[in-house]
């Protein structure tokens, strides 16, 4: 992940177009290519950039720390505090929007279309790994998009249609199993180098399709409306764990390891450069106090002129953050504002939050809820090297009912600390933990539910957009209740 892997990409445009036609001289194409410069990009080229764009925005854009960290109410707004009283600038969604589609997205049908060139399976995978993680997100957080014929413009398809979110969780449930099965774990025959991410590493590719699966899954489980058989697809994951290996320890989890090399820093740190902007939610540290929890001093600094945790509430006016104090608030742990702290995309907890909640709702091949639950309450603070207290877990033992799924949700919510959107979406999913508007927000009292299309797509694709816009039922606004939430 070094400085010279994301320069590439702007060589490669500039090689492609500057040659014209004619030559003065027979060897002129000789005399002026320079192997260091290439020509045509290669999968090995491409990886990089579109592993750490899309991690980027997920992780530490605005995306990341306002819309996913701040709607959860895991970080709250200290400074500028309008977007998390819910005015949130068309510069975000778009920002996102694009960065998705064609940072990430390209770079993923990019390195399919030329693995398949060269017969690499495993290249093919990992673009379409990658490239369903990056739809999931999208889905997650607008809705219905252009999923089948996006990206084609090259084929003519200008104005791409959306598809609805039920089909776009079912392709990528398939597309993950061709994936997933067509890997080749030897990787002697089909290697993947410029992998920032695995470190080529076949096997966790596999467990990270299929343990995606499952996250895409649960979106599914409760809708009567859905197009495959949600309960048999789970449990054709969990009954064969050769074929469908799955994230098996901390040491498993899918996150990119930032460096400390200049443009290879994690995000959140780098936007703490020049920014001093957000502080840990106090609904979160306020829940964290109440239960005694270890990873509070984890997620959240002290103030400094303090000498106790304190939260900062969301959605306060400017002047009521102010009066709080810079230095009398909690800034986010030191932990995930380090140059190298890492990206986590999927943990070894959030699988075991899963298979609690799958056991839970009657899945036999997911084993007991309160194992998973107890085991991943235990991986949870495992990935802060952190051992679980005896008497934490006594005093948070797995009731039985309704009460036991709160415990579930509530426990996955704290372990989703930094991966804000996961924690957005599982509280839009559930309505857990019960989570409050704050007095200030710009949304009729609701917490966001979505976030809007770009005004680009209105201008520039105005019948597609207006049609999905009609199949869901609503507005272009952030009250819009999505398929899985419904």
């Amino acid at each position: 992940m070094k400085n010279k892997i994301y320069s590439f990409r702007s060589k490669i445009l500039l090689a492609a177009t500057f040659f014209c036609a004619s030559a003065c001289t027979g060897d002129f194409d000789e005399i002026n290519t320079t192997p260091n410069n290439p020509i045509n990009g290669t999968a090995e080229l491409l990886l990089p950039h579109g592993i750490q764009s899309a991690v980027d925005i997920y992780w530490g854009g605005s995306l990341g720390m306002d819309i996913g960290d701040g709607f959860a109410q895991h970080w709250a707004r200290i400074q500028y505090t309008d977007i998390d009283q819910y005015t949130v600038s068309s510069d975000v969604y778009t920002a996102a929007w694009q960065g998705l589609y064609i940072e990430a997205l390209a770079d993923y049908n990019r390195i399919e279309k030329l693995s398949v060139e060269s017969g690499n399976t495993n290249y093919q995978a990992v673009a379409k790994i990658m490239r369903c993680w990056v739809f999931s997100l999208l889905t997650d957080v607008y809705g219905d998009i252009p999923y089948t014929d996006a990206l084609q413009g090259v084929d003519a398809k200008f104005l791409p249609k959306y598809d609805s979110q039920k089909d776009i969780y079912a392709s990528l449930i398939a597309e993950l199993k061709v994936a997933g099965e067509s890997i080749n774990t030897a990787n002697t025959s089909n290697p993947v180098t410029g992998d920032i991410l695995l470190n080529g590493d076949m096997t966790k590719w596999k467990k990270f399709a299929n343990s995606l699966s499952l996250r895409i899954l649960s979106r599914m489980i409760d809708k009567t409306d859905a197009p495959i058989d949600v309960k048999s697809e789970i449990s054709r994951i969990l009954n064969d764990a050769v074929k469908y290996p799955l994230l098996a320890s901390v040491s498993d989890n899918i996150q990119l390891n930032y460096l400390s090399d200049l443009n290879n820093q994690n995000p959140v740190m780098v936007n703490r450069k020049t920014r001093d902007d957000h502080r840990v939610s106090a609904t979160l540290v306020n829940r964290l106090t109440a239960l005694n929890d270890a990873r509070l001093p984890i997620y959240a600094n002290k103030p400094k002129l303090k000498s106790v945790y304190v939260g900062v509430p969301n959605g306060l006016s400017s002047s009521e953050a102010g009066k709080l104090g810079l230095d009398s608030t909690s800034r986010v742990g030191d932990f995930f504002v380090a140059a190298t702290a890492p990206g986590v995309i999927m943990s070894y907890a959030e699988l075991l939050f899963l298979k609690s909640e799958f056991a839970y709702k009657g899945i036999t091949a997911a084993g007991s809820a309160s194992a998973n639950y107890e085991n991943a309450i235990t991986a949870s603070f495992a990935q802060y090297k952190l051992p679980a207290p005896t008497a934490y877990l006594a005093a948070n033992a797995l009731k039985a009912g309704e009460d036991g799924y709160k415990q579930i949700m509530e426990q996955k919510w704290i372990a989703l600390f930094g991966q804000g959107l996961e924690a957005w979406t599982e509280y839009r999913r559930t309505g857990i933990p019960d989570l409050k508007p704050p007095v200030r927000n710009t949304n009729q009292n609701v917490i966001p539910t979505r976030l809007p299309y770009p005004g680009s797509e209105e201008s520039l694709n105005f019948a597609n957009f207006d049609a999905a816009l009609k199949k869901q039922g609503g507005k272009n606004d952030m009250k819009l209740k999505l398929w899985f939430a419904k």
